[in-house]
């Protein structure tokens, strides 16, 4: 009998612990339905993938805005340039025009190729802007001498003399 009543007690400390052990086992399985639809719908992720990827997308959102800005800066600046650059073409191909015609008649003076430029004074005007900008054109690439000189021959400046400098006595040795 003492037998019997041991195994009694020990089958009831088994049950009772099973029983727990069940009841914990049904509770954790309810929470882990929950958490399934939870997970289903979206609500729960169980990597930072997602977070990490719309950052990402995010940065690159603000990257191709700022490339964006920086192509439409060129574009204007390429079309500056371009527009200066047709400028100067038709500044030099004018002032090339100037100097054959100049040399063509070897005469030496720009004031008869002036008077050769036209009658029409809107001519005239665009003639002049367009030495001018060759000029100017000259100045950025040439030394300053010949930058000079590239004036004086377009614009038919003169330059005044310093007769009292011309006028003086030599002062080198024969």
């Amino acid at each position: 009998e003492d037998l019997y009543e041991t195994f009694v007690c020990w089958a009831k400390s088994i049950i009772s612990q099973k029983t727990a052990s069940n009841a914990d086992a049904t509770a954790k399985i309810e929470s882990l339905e929950t958490y399934l639809k939870d997970l289903a719908a979206g609500r729960i992720e169980l990597t930072s993938e997602r977070a990490d990827l719309e950052k990402e997308i995010e940065t690159l959102r603000g990257d191709m805005e700022v490339a964006e800005e920086l192509r439409k800066k060129e574009t204007a600046e390429y079309e500056d340039a371009k527009a200066e650059m047709d400028q100067a073409i038709t500044a030099l191909t004018s002032a090339l025009e100037v100097l054959q015609s100049a040399s063509k008649n070897k005469t030496g003076a720009l004031l008869s190729v002036r008077s050769e430029l036209g009658t029409n004074m809107a001519a005239r005007a665009a003639e002049s802007a367009s030495l001018n900008l060759a000029v100017s054109l000259g100045h950025k690439m040439l030394t300053p001498g010949d930058a000079i000189f590239l004036q004086r021959l377009l614009t038919g400046e003169v330059p005044n003399p310093d007769w009292k400098k011309l006028n003086r006595k030599a002062t080198f040795k024969m």
